[in-house]
């Protein structure tokens, strides 16, 4: 490309299609923009990938799906003059542009860094201007933390495999954020309410009026829509406000702040102040049953002529509210999540796709907003001077101050980043709204409300004070109440009031009599700490150092995905895996866990850029005493042992304990493995029975049971496992309507053109205009449907796949349609759907193997993948058994199970052949006893079991090695107190009880132990 027409070409490499399509537009002839879609490579997926004893060296692998990019890009840069590599501008790009320049072998002299805080025209001309090397010291950072994070997961997860249960994983960032979850529970669990009471009285100001105004209030109380709930607070501020009134608290009794602890004290109070008790309500707390406390409330009647009440003291003042700074990372995931009710993974992939570009019709494609990865509050001098303009020919010169707002930034951030903003403020969220979807298009107005707001004047209000007092026998009492009036709006004319209510008082006058409709005393008790919103989570991270800006997202969805929390109203709560894994890791490795310490592993990994620290002594720093506390924790762990519990088997009736799986905590029969009883347990550890239902299993007749799975409710047959169907419900246990995608369809409200259709995307169906994107209505499934699915038969590509031999199928995904083995997921071979014809003309030519009539007629009667004989549909009669008489005879030297399964009974007399492929069939010998298997594998993967004469034979034939017999030790079993066996297994030898299957506590043999201390007779 470079030579044929004598001009210089460049290379530029992105990490998304969106990125290139907007930033070709800037670029002039002579650049070819690339995606590499994000990272290139990395560790390798199985193994820690680090040399431990060579100073952490690490092996970087291409990523399994980037060997096609790789590629096609290397291609291109070789026929470039210049690469330039124009990756975000953080670490993380940073890392991706020197991973790109290492697989792709680049010169040091073609390659070329390029950063930009915006993809405008301007700042891309700029970036292209001053091309720079890439900095080793970001690398370095980045690369740091990367084998920091491989190493603690790597060697902390098959430790808590081993105490707790199989799947278990471990970070050293999220493993901190999971115990701040957890110690909030446990905060939560010790809390103990503390009793105080108040008094407030609500006052009318016109005294004459106060009779009939006292009957209003009453009645106005008692009409609440919901008689268990009263009446909210914004209701009974609009009341009071209509009607002239204020509320205030008693603060003050004589020269003494007022304070009661007890009904007794408030009552003694109150009824000074012309309240007439009338009785003494007492309910039980069952939520503190335990502490003996109780919710009180005092019955009774204001006496409103008994003590005289007056205003003794009236103030107001101006104050001012300043505006928020510009968002940051932390900010906006914060802002979004309590605004908008975004998640903050859903905030980054938003905030991702206005950075990368959005088409926005004759403009073309336009990056909206600057880089979303940053914790700086700075602006560029020429984003706050068209903010200023924008202000100042928009709203006016009363809303633009003489000097324009200076925030101030964290420690921790990096100054030569920018706040989130628009990348140009003449850009309205209403001019872009037609182009964007709804969410782009709230997440735009949330960040350009907020820049402009940022630069605008402070709010002022009218705020005042009102103290109202009274004579009576227990001295004066004084009431305070307050109020504002907003004077002047200044950056809320943008950014909006929110949902505030602010209280306005009467108007009123020093020493004015006022006359109280009610006094009220009220007992109150102290809460406990709330539990983390998703907010409040990345408020907590960012304070303490946990973590960086672009990692938030990632680590409270990895949390989560984990099952280590759960949300529950939007609200965080730790679940039981959660809190064995936090309590084991807090024990054994207390570094690790200690909030401290990870914020100064933070800072450290910061240091490797902004001081040029050595990333290896930062690395040895954290991982030498890593090291010896795994050693330790290897043999002081103790693994997670079962509870008891006050449940019963329904099965036998012995007790039930509570055990640990991946999934987490279950009940689980003492009786196993004679009983199988076990049931999932709810948060509280209450078992979660499946409920029985007057529905009739379709399949087998049997009744269905209503159960839950992590989708939400379903029925399953009480017949499992014999009958595994099973049909969506609702959460009664109601079926579900089966319908048709077209049976749901309606035409579009809001273009009146267009079809609502059914769309799908991830698991979520959703009705969606077919005018996309002239209209980009969207509407919710119908409630009480699910959608009939019908697989569509397999397509046949016409050759074999050259790694398995199975037929090439013709697959449809998100980027089009693609060749694909048809036995995946065992085989994964993938080709392009553009080289059909190149590949049809192999297969004329012998290179390649055709599929057989056979095998497309297989596919074109199949929905899935082409099965083996062994796993075909096998039919079945009305009743739900094995029809033998359809099935028809077996293969020669096979039998029929009972399942309708292939077998081997009697021992062949010659070859034995395999059903799919024809190869002989060979004895081999796995965990469970020999087996025949395919000698064609892994082209065939056909296998099949043994039993009677055979099964037999094969034991003769291929006997099952010797095992060392059990040794019985000294050593206490942990969990019943028996003695422990001296065994091995496959991986070695351990301990074993000696009670087994009744007990099946196992630990590992103690290094430098022996048979001759550990035995004391034979077993």
């Amino acid at each position: 490309m470079a030579k044929k027409d004598g001009k210089h070409h460049a290379l530029v490499i992105v990490e998304s299609p969106s990125k290139a399509r907007t930033i070709e537009r800037y670029l002039g002839p002579g650049h070819t923009v690339r995606a590499c879609l994000g990272h290139v490579r990395d560790l390798p997926e199985s193994g820690l990938g680090v040399d431990l004893d060579r100073d952490f060296l690490p092996t970087y692998e291409i990523l399994p799906g980037k060997k096609k990019v790789i590629t096609e890009l290397r291609k291109a840069a070789k026929e470039a003059d210049t690469v330039y590599l124009a990756t975000d501008l953080d670490r993380e790009g940073e890392a991706i542009a020197w991973h790109l320049s290492e697989a792709l072998a680049l010169p040091k002299s073609k390659a070329r860094r390029v950063v930009f805080n915006e993809i405008t025209k301007t700042a891309i001309k700029e970036a292209f201007e001053h091309p720079h090397d890439i900095d080793p010291a970001k690398v370095d950072a980045q690369q740091a933390r990367r084998i920091l994070d491989r190493i603690v997961g790597y060697q902390l997860s098959p430790l808590l495999w081993k105490k707790i249960a199989k799947g278990l994983s471990a970070g050293r960032v999220q493993s901190v954020a999971v115990k701040l979850i957890v110690d909030r529970e446990a905060q939560i669990r010790a809390f103990v309410p503390e009793e105080s009471w108040k008094i407030l009285a609500v006052f009318a100001t016109d005294i004459g009026a106060a009779d009939p105004l006292s009957e209003t209030w009453r009645a106005f109380l008692e009409s609440a829509a919901d008689p268990d709930e009263p009446r909210t607070q914004k209701e009974r501020i609009a009341w009071l406000t209509e009607h002239a009134c204020l509320q205030a608290e008693l603060v003050k009794i004589g020269d003494e702040a007022f304070e009661a602890k007890t009904a007794a004290d408030a009552r003694r109070i109150a009824e000074a102040l012309g309240f007439v008790t009338s009785g003494v309500e007492e309910t039980d707390w069952p939520e503190y049953a335990q502490h003996g406390l109780k919710r009180v409330r005092l019955v009774g009647a204001t006496q409103r002529r008994e003590v005289t009440f007056a205003v003794r003291d009236l103030q107001t003042r101006r104050t001012t509210t300043k505006p928020s700074p510009p968002l940051t990372t932390a900010t906006m995931q914060q802002t979004a999540s309590t605004q908008l009710g975004f998640s903050a993974s859903r905030t980054m992939r938003i905030a991702q796709q206005l950075y990368e570009g959005v088409d926005l019709g004759p403009r073309g494609s336009v990056g909206l907003i600057t880089y979303m990865r940053t914790d700086s509050t700075n602006l560029s001098k020429d984003s706050i001077e068209q903010a200023r303009r924008l202000i100042a020919e928009k709203f006016g010169d009363a809303y633009l101050p003489p000097r324009p707002n200076v925030y101030g930034a964290s420690k921790r951030a990096q100054e030569a980043h920018e706040a989130i903003r628009p990348t140009d403020a003449t850009i309205a969220p209403e001019d872009a709204k037609a182009f964007l979807t709804p969410e782009q298009h709230k997440l735009y107005d949330l960040i350009w409300r907020r820049f402009i707001a940022c630069q605008m004047e402070a709010a002022q209000w009218d705020s005042t004070t009102v103290l109202i007092g009274a004579s009576t026998t227990t001295g004066e009492a004084t009431f305070k109440a307050t109020g504002r009036r907003l004077a002047f709006d200044g950056f809320y004319r943008v950014q909006g009031l929110g949902t505030q209510e602010d209280v306005v008082l009467p108007p009123l006058k020093a020493d004015q009599k006022v006359a109280p409709l009610q006094i009220d005393p009220r007992q109150h008790y102290t809460s406990p700490p709330p539990r983390y919103t998703e907010a409040a989570l990345i408020k907590a991270l960012e304070s303490e150092g946990i973590g960086r800006p672009s990692t938030y997202a990632a680590i409270i969805q990895t949390i989560q995905d984990r099952g280590y929390v759960e949300q529950v109203d939007r609200r965080f709560h730790a679940t039981d895996k959660g809190e064995i894994v936090t309590e084991k890791l807090v024990e054994h490795f207390p570094k690790i866990m200690d909030v401290k310490f990870t914020s100064y592993m933070e800072d450290e990994l910061d240091k490797i850029e902004e001081e040029h620290l050595d990333w290896v002594r930062v690395l040895h720093e954290f991982y030498d005493p890593f090291k010896e506390s795994l050693v330790r924790a290897e043999v002081e762990m103790q693994p997670a042992r079962s509870e008891p519990s006050p449940y019963t088997c329904p099965k036998c009736g012995q007790a039930m304990v509570y055990r640990w799986a991946r999934t987490g905590r279950f009940l689980s029969c003492t009786g196993y493995p004679d009983c199988n009883g076990a049931y999932n347990v709810d948060r509280d550890g209450k078992p979660i029975i499946p409920k029985a239902t007057d529905v009739a299993c379709e399949k087998c007749g049997k009744p269905m049971l209503l159960r839950r799975s992590k989708l939400g409710p379903f029925l399953g047959c009480s017949g499992y496992p014999e009958c595994s169907n099973t049909v969506p419900c609702d959460e009664t246990g109601e079926p579900l309507r089966l319908v048709r995608a077209d049976e749901i369809e309606r035409s579009c409200e809001e273009c009146g053109e267009g079809t609502l259709k059914v769309k799908r995307k991830g698991r979520r169906d959703f009705l969606a205009c077919d005018r996309y994107p002239t209209c980009k209505a969207t509407a919710p499934m119908p409630a009480g449907v699910y959608l009939e699915r019908k697989k569509a038969a397999l397509e046949p590509a016409g050759f074999n796949c050259e790694k398995c031999s199975r037929p090439m199928v013709v697959r449809e995904g998100r980027r089009g349609k693609f060749l694909a083995c048809s036995g995946f997921p065992r085989c994964k071979n993938s080709k392009p759907h553009e080289k059909l014809d190149e590949f049809l003309q192999q297969v004329a030519e012998g290179k390649l193997q055709a599929t057989d009539d056979k095998a497309v007629e297989l596919l074109k009667t199949s929905s899935g993948k082409a099965k083996s004989s062994a796993a075909r549909n096998i039919p079945k009669t009305a009743d739900g058994k094995v029809d033998f008489k359809a099935l028809g005879d077996p293969p020669p030297g096979y039998a029929w199970t009972r399942t309708g399964k292939p077998v081997v009974e009697n021992w062949p007399d010659g070859a034995l052949h395999c059903p799919d492929c024809g190869s002989d069939m060979s004895l081999k010998r796995g965990r469970f006893g020999p087996f025949f298997s395919c000698t064609n594998f892994p082209k065939c993967r056909f296998v099949v079991n043994l039993r009677g004469d055979a099964k037999k034979r094969a034991e003769e034939e291929m006997p099952a090695p010797q095992r060392p017999k059990p040794v019985l030790t000294d050593v206490a079993c942990p969990d019943c107190g028996q003695k422990m066996l001296l065994r091995e297994g496959r991986t070695g030898k351990f301990l074993g009880c000696s009670s087994y299957p009744k007990c099946k506590a196992t630990q590992p043999v103690s290094p430098g132990a022996t048979e001759a201390n550990l035995a004391t007779a034979s077993a």
